[in-house]
């Protein structure tokens, strides 16, 4: 059994991840998944892209859609957009071209703390690691990012020896304290809503502390959310349950979706189960995506 939709998938274009655009819409016409969206980290790099493969694939709707990460004194939290522009307004590229230049600050603070740490990590070299799994007509367009976590540990750790473990090697970057945070979610979320996307809160088990409500509540505020991934890859029906009802008694939308990364033969894509319902309420608030 497979869900009709699936809000959150990433491909090559997200700095961590490997799937082709087409293995997610292929996938999805022999699951049944009538509903996707691509929910790139940070940004919208691979629409053209999604929108060309899209028209191969008529029994696949797919809706515009980004994961933008932001900061707030409340925390980090990512944030699944759905329902963004096809032609980013101006104020909404701008903030587009902010993320990316916080991807390559974010790629040359790791470098700076690994360096601060005695070891000879440079662009040079974090190039050729991303060169190793990202297209080259990716980074054409995004620049020398930082790296996916999986990569620079083996790196890092397996390879050179730099650091014993993985702990060690995260508490030397955070000590170094040369990562920037991401933009502030105060200044950027105004920008998703105007330029009409709904904000829902992604994987959010961790950032509601279980059943938290009173957390819940606060970063329903901060984050003016729309809604949240009432179910999700680390879920429980328990949970899936008390975020939904959450959802419903302040007007919420629920979605879910499996954040995969990979699209090989276990990947999850509509097996995170969304309810019909769910699908529906969102689709009214977008209706042209029906």
């Amino acid at each position: 059994m497979y869900s009709k939709f699936d809000f959150h998938l990433h491909t090559q274009w997200s700095y961590d991840a490997l799937s082709k655009v087409e293995d997610y819409f292929k996938l999805a016409k022999e699951r049944g998944v009538k509903y996707i969206a691509i929910t790139e980290h940070h940004h919208m790099d691979s629409y053209p892209e999604v929108k060309e493969v899209a028209a191969r694939y008529p029994e696949v709707k797919h809706i515009p859609a980004a994961e933008m990460t932001v900061w707030c004194p409340l925390g980090t939290y990512d944030l699944v957009c759905l329902g963004m522009p096809e032609v980013p307004t101006p104020e909404l590229q701008a903030v587009f071209d902010e993320y990316h230049q916080w991807q390559r600050d974010a790629g040359d603070g790791f470098c700076k703390a690994v360096q601060m740490a005695g070891f000879p990590y440079t662009r040079e070299v974090r190039m050729e690691l991303l060169k190793s799994y990202r297209p080259q007509h990716i980074i054409d367009v995004q620049g020398c990012t930082h790296v996916r976590a999986c990569v620079q540990r083996e790196y890092l750790v397996d390879k050179m020896h730099y650091f014993k473990d993985a702990q060690e090697m995260s508490a030397a970057i955070s000590k170094a304290k040369t990562v920037p945070h991401y933009p502030e979610a105060a200044k950027v979320i105004p920008v998703f809503k105007k330029a009409g996307a709904l904000v829902l809160i992604a994987h959010p088990r961790s950032y509601f502390r279980e059943k938290d409500v009173e957390r819940m509540d606060a970063l329903r505020e901060m984050l003016q959310l729309d809604g949240a991934e009432c179910n999700q890859t680390d879920m429980t029906p328990e949970l899936t349950a008390f975020y939904r009802e959450y959802c419903v008694k302040y007007g919420m939308l629920s979605s879910s979706g499996c954040d995969a990364h990979t699209c090989g033969p276990e990947c999850k894509l509509g097996t995170i189960i969304g309810d019909d319902v769910w699908l529906e309420e969102i689709l009214d608030r977008l209706p042209q995506y029906r």
